[in-house]
């Protein structure tokens, strides 16, 4: 059950919020706040929110000046920032400290949404101690507007390639970077192509989606990250992509599995550069190959942005199972993948000797996966 807090001066709009929730969502328990000053008494005693929407505008306090009380008091809750002023600098102040910004008018989608994100979220299971690290402003990235309004194209059931392509159109770079990706050795396509309309189709929406959120996320970390590792984690992201691809091609996946594991692979970068603005001096941490496997902080705020920005929870399990591989694992199945991800990680990081790669193999039993990891290493 999500404990909910609604934050605005104007009482029709709280009452009107908190009715679409509860029809939406009638599980939850809402709370509502109409002097903003006093939020923290419209909480009952050892309740923590899983969630605060605030209004921006309201006559005691603005709500960017809430969302850092907030963050302060209960760094685990998920901070919403609803508002009719889209200047850019209200929405560059707002996405600092908001994980979504809801423009208003806001639709009951809009609000479902982010409902389904904060079950997911809950449903990761992290600790309470993780939940509050990561819940701190400098661990994520809002997606920018213009991605928000692509990734909702992206999920009809019916869109149409030349509508996405209007779109990315105005993005130069991200058009560039897609047309680049088209005639690379990534796809492995012979004939050369200009159009952003079939360089769309070459990709794919799955993995177009995924390479404009991790080029949207390079460009918002680029004021944070030292220019040096911002190529370094960019470069690796795409190479570590290309090489799930064609592991897993290499193994037998099907073409949208092989999209799949290489849009995880590449995403992850997110999680490395969000670790660099928020340190300059972040490094990967090594592969341990003992019994104690553990899971990259990176993996974890990858897994953490992910799930807050709606993408599915199939493809966040995998993120996260890339570092805790099944070695007993047998045929093409999603556990296959995470290997997939493990030992092509392992192969990046420089780690690689005849002794590792024997401990590898020995705690492999399927005979074709000791086949492809002998192929591979």
């Amino acid at each position: 059950m999500l404990n909910i807090l609604f934050i605005d001066d104007d009482s029709f709009m709280l009452k009107a919020l908190q009715r679409t929730a509860r029809r939406l969502k009638p599980d939850c328990q809402f709370f509502l706040c109409e002097q903003a000053s006093f939020w923290q008494s419209a909480l009952p005693e050892g309740v923590v929110p899983d969630a605060v929407f605030c209004d921006f505008l309201m006559p005691q306090k603005n709500g960017d000046k809430i969302l850092e009380e907030i963050e302060s008091v209960y760094p685990s809750t998920v901070r919403i920032l609803l508002t009719g002023d889209t200047a850019e600098d209200v929405v560059s102040r707002a996405t600092e400290l908001a994980h979504f910004v809801l423009s208003k008018p806001f639709s009951e989608d809009d609000l479902n949404h982010v409902f389904n994100c904060l079950e997911r979220l809950n449903a990761l299971n992290f600790s309470p101690e993780l939940r509050e690290k990561l819940g701190r402003a400098q661990y994520f990235f809002a997606l920018p507007e213009s991605v928000s309004k692509l990734r909702s194209l992206f999920s009809q059931t019916d869109v149409d390639v030349s509508d996405v392509a209007e779109l990315i159109s105005h993005e130069t770079l991200i058009a560039a970077k897609l047309i680049q990706l088209a005639n690379s050795a990534f796809l492995g396509y012979a004939r050369h192509t200009a159009s952003l309309v079939e360089a769309i189709k070459r990709l794919g929406l799955r993995l177009t989606e995924a390479i404009i959120v991790a080029m949207s996320i390079e460009q918002l970390a680029s004021s944070k990250v030292p220019a040096a590792s911002h190529k370094r984690f960019s470069a690796w992201a795409f190479s570590y992509a290309n090489a799930c691809r064609q592991n897993s091609k290499w193994l037998g996946f099907n073409m949208e599995m092989q999209d799949f594991i290489s849009v995880a692979a590449l995403l992850t970068g997110v999680g490395h550069l969000t670790l660099a603005a928020e340190k300059a001096s972040y490094s990967p941490q090594p592969i341990n190959l003992d019994e104690g496997l553990r899971v990259d902080d990176a993996t974890l705020v990858t897994a953490y942005l992910l799930t807050l920005w709606g993408f599915s929870a199939e493809l966040c399990q995998l993120v996260l199972l890339q570092d805790k591989p099944d070695f007993t694992v047998t045929g093409l199945d999603i556990k296959t993948l995470c290997l997939v991800m493990f030992v092509v990680k392992f192969k990046l990081s420089g780690q690689l000797n005849t002794e590792n790669e024997q401990r590898l193999q020995a705690q492999i039993i399927d005979p074709s996966i000791k086949k492809w990891l002998t192929h591979t290493l």
